[in-house]
Parts: C-alpha cells; sequence; structure tokens
C-alpha cells in the first residue's frame, strides 16, 4: 500500500517556504538532485519524489526501513516536518523545538529515530489501509 508523505516547514502556526538550500543540501548528501526522482532504497523502498518550495513530498509506493531512514535524515538535516496523507492530524518532527511552530490542529509527536519514524510511518499506512478497504 502507498503513502504520501511531506516534509514542509511551519513558522508560528503557518506553513512556509522551505529553506531551499538546507533541503537541496539534506537531498544531495542522501545522493539525491533535482526537483523529480524516483528514489529507490537497498531494502526495496521506493517512492516518488517531487521537490518544491513547500519542500519535498514522497509518494511511497513501498515504505521500508530505509526508505524511513532517508526521510528521518532529510527531516533532520533540513529542518523539517514530517506530514503522512494518512487523513489524520500528524505530524512527526525529529526535534521538539520544531514542534512549538505548528499549527493547533497539528498533533505532534517527536521521533527520535529512524526507527520511531518508520513504525509511526507503518501505523498511519495500516490506518490508512483500514479505512479505504
Amino acid at each position: 500500500m502507498s503513502l504520501d508523505v511531506f516534509l514542509t516547514s511551519f513558522r508560528s502556526g503557518e506553513e512556509v517556504p522551505v529553506d531551499t538550500e538546507a533541503l537541496e543540501t539534506a537531498l544531495a548528501g542522501n545522493g539525491l538532485t533535482g526537483d523529480r526522482a524516483t528514489v529507490r532504497t537497498a531494502d526495496k523502498g521506493i517512492a516518488e519524489l517531487l521537490v518544491d518550495t513547500d519542500g519535498a513530498s514522497f509518494l511511497v509506493e513501498q515504505l521500508t526501513p530505509q526508505m524511513s531512514q532517508l526521510l528521518f535524515d532529510l527531516a533532520r538535516d533540513a529542518r523539517l516536518v514530517v506530514l503522512p496523507a494518512d487523513g489524520t492530524p500528524k505530524a512527526y518532527v525529529v526535534d521538539a523545538g520544531l514542534a512549538a511552530a505548528l499549527p493547533d490542529d497539528l498533533d505532534s509527536q517527536v521521533v527520535s529515530s529512524s526507527a520511531a519514524l518508520h513504525s509511526a510511518l507503518q501505523a498511519s499506512v495500516e490506518a490508512r489501509g483500514a479505512r479505504t478497504t
């Protein structure tokens, strides 16, 4: 099952354009360039990546631990919030300081490792699947 995951920035409860330089540096550090790419990890993770001023969108076809590691690394390095498009108001942050910038209608959860992010995203996949079947 697929899951769309967005990496974006907030300030004072409002979504704001991301720090493009920080995002590009984080992407390059993980071997990704350009504003569109197919991302494949060694453990068979696969996603379509779209990059714009709002951040990075990953249309995840296969969520794997290495795909979650990539998302975690990008969020950490570019100081972005992870938003799964699962129909819930969840927001995952790798730095507790980022939670203060979120809008009140988002439920923030600090994920301190890629394994924690993977578990949270896997739960999103399962929750989304339970609602769509």
